[in-house]
C-alpha cells in the first residue's frame, strides 16, 4: 500500500503503531483535564497521524492479522474518546477496588459492588470530589494510566469495571502456582481447539496456509447454499472465540507470573454460553465484554449529558443501543477500510446496525410475552438458544463471506496436530 504524500510516516511509526497509540493515551491522561485544551490540541493531531500509519503499512502477511491490527488501533481511538475527550477517569474518579472477599463471590454481588461504586462516582462528580479519588501530578497520573492500560478493556476490579464480567474463578488469596497450573491447562485446551479450527478452515475452499497461498486458491462462499454459509459463519465465530480465549489465557499467565495481576483479576475472556438465549444476552453478556466500555460510554454521554433523556426511558435505552452498535460498526468497517486503503467496509455497518434493530424487536417480543403471563423456564431458554444461534449465523454470514474473499482464512501454518489442514 502506498502512503498518501501528505502523511508523515516512518517504518518505526508503522511497526509500533499500537504501542505508540497506547502510550499517547497514557500521556494524554497524565496531562489531565485541567489542561484540556492543551492536551487535546497536543494529542489529537498525533492520534490522527498514528491511525493513518495503517495506510503506509506494506503487508504481505495474512489479511486477517492486518485487519485485526487495524481494528485494535480503532479501539484505542475510542479509548482516547473515553479517557481524554470525555475525561471519564477524572469525572468518575476511577480507582482500584478492594480484594475479592472469598472464592464464591457471585457475578451479581460483584456487579452490585461496581454499581455502588458507580453511584459514589456520580455523587463525587456532582459534588466536585472526584479529584480526591484520582492521582495528581504528571508522573503519578502516568503510572495510573499504565495500570489502567494493563487492566484490560474490562477494567476488572476497578470502579469502572464493565457489567457482566464472568464470576471470578478464584479469590484474591488463591495460590499463584495453582492458578498458573490451572490456567496453563486451559491454555493447552484452547491451543488444541484453535489448532483444529485453523486447520479445518484452512482446508476448506475458502482458506489456506500462508506459505502455500499461491498454490491453493481461495474463493468466497456467496454462491453456496444458505445452510453451507451458516455452517462456515459459525466456524468463524468459534475460531474467533477460541483465538481470543487462547490470547486471554496467555495474557493472564504472564500477568500473574510476573506479579502484575492477582489471580482474582483474571476471569475468562467471554461470558458463559448458558446466557446465549437471546441476541441481547449474546452480545452484552457472552461476547461484547472487551468492547463494552468503549461502545457504551459515548451513548451514555449523549443520552444523559447532551440530550438529558430520562434514565431507563425508551429514548435513552435505544439511543445507547444504536450508538453502541454504531461504534462496533465503525471499528470493524474502519478496520476494513484501513486494510484495503479504500472506503470498502465489507458490509460491517449493515451487520452491526441490524443487530441493534433485531435486539429492539426482540426486547418487545419478550416484554409482550411477560405481559401474557409467560414465565422464565428452561424450554424458553432452549428455544431462545436455537433462535440466537440461527439469527447470529444468518446475519453474520454475509460479512464473513466478504472477509473470506479477502483471505481472512489464509492462516499462518499451525502444527495441525489432528492432520486436518492442507497437506502441501
Amino acid at each position: 500500500m502506498v502512503a498518501p504524500p501528505y502523511l508523515p510516516t516512518s517504518p518505526l511509526l508503522v511497526t509500533y503503531q499500537i504501542p505508540f497509540l497506547s502510550l499517547l493515551n497514557i500521556v494524554a491522561l497524565a496531562i489531565g483535564p485541567k489542561f484540556q485544551i492543551f492536551r487535546v490540541a497536543f494529542s489529537l493531531p498525533i492520534l490522527i497521524v498514528l491511525i493513518l500509519q495503517s495506510l503506509a503499512r506494506e503487508w504481505d502477511g495474512g489479511w486477517g492479522v492486518h485487519y485485526a491490527i487495524n481494528c485494535a488501533a480503532l479501539m484505542i481511538v475510542f479509548q482516547y474518546v473515553d479517557w481524554v475527550l470525555l475525561a471519564s477517569p477524572d469525572t468518575e474518579g476511577w480507582h482500584r477496588l478492594g480484594a475479592v472477599d472469598g472464592p464464591k463471590r457471585s457475578t451479581k454481588a460483584r456487579d452490585d459492588a461496581v454499581k455502588d461504586n458507580g453511584k459514589m462516582n456520580c455523587q463525587a462528580k456532582r459534588s466536585g470530589e472526584a479529584t480526591a479519588l484520582v492521582p495528581q501530578g504528571f508522573w503519578r497520573r502516568f503510572w495510573w494510566g499504565m495500570r489502567l492500560m494493563f487492566a484490560s478493556t474490562r477494567y476488572v476490579r476497578w470502579s469502572c469495571q464493565v457489567k457482566n464480567v464472568p464470576m471470578m474463578e478464584v479469590h484474591s488469596t488463591y495460590p499463584r502456582m495453582v492458578f498458573l497450573a490451572r490456567r496453563t491447562f486451559r491454555l493447552a485446551i484452547f491451543y488444541l481447539l484453535k489448532d483444529a479450527l485453523y486447520s479445518y478452515t484452512a482446508s476448506s475452499p475458502h482458506g489456506s496456509w500462508q506459505d502455500i497461498k499461491h498454490q491453493k486458491g481461495v474463493v468466497g462462499f456467496s454462491g453456496y447454499p444458505w445452510a453451507y454459509r451458516m455452517n462456515f459463519a459459525w466456524a468463524h465465530i468459534l475460531l474467533t472465540y477460541m483465538s481470543l480465549e487462547f490470547a486471554a489465557s496467555a495474557f493472564s499467565i504472564v500477568c500473574v507470573a510476573t506479579g502484575l495481576s492477582n489471580p482474582s483479576d483474571c476471569p475468562p475472556g467471554f461470558g458463559h454460553v448458558k446466557h446465549l438465549f437471546s441476541l441481547r444476552k449474546a452480545w452484552s453478556v457472552v461476547w461484547h465484554q472487551q468492547c463494552r466500555r468503549i461502545a457504551s460510554t459515548p451513548g451514555i454521554w449523549l443520552a444523559r449529558d447532551v440530550m438529558h433523556l430520562r434514565k431507563g426511558s425508551f429514548a435513552s435505552k435505544y439511543l445507547q443501543l444504536f450508538v453502541a452498535f454504531g461504534i462496533s460498526a465503525i471499528v470493524h468497517a474502519g478496520g476494513s477500510m484501513l486494510t484495503h486503503g479504500t472506503f470498502n467496509g465489507d458490509a460491517s455497518f449493515a451487520l452491526f446496525m441490524l443487530q441493534a434493530v433485531i435486539i429492539m424487536i426482540e426486547d418487545h417480543v419478550i416484554d409482550f410475552g411477560k405481559k401474557l403471563g409467560l414465565k422464565d423456564a428452561r424450554y424458553w431458554r432452549v428455544l431462545g438458544f436455537v433462535w440466537t444461534v440461527f439469527i447470529l449465523g444468518a446475519t453474520i454470514e454475509r460479512w464473513v463471506g466478504h472477509c473470506l474473499e479477502h483471505g481472512m482464512w489464509i492462516h499462518y501454518r499451525e502444527m495441525d496436530w489432528f492432520g486436518i489442514g492442507p497437506q502441501m
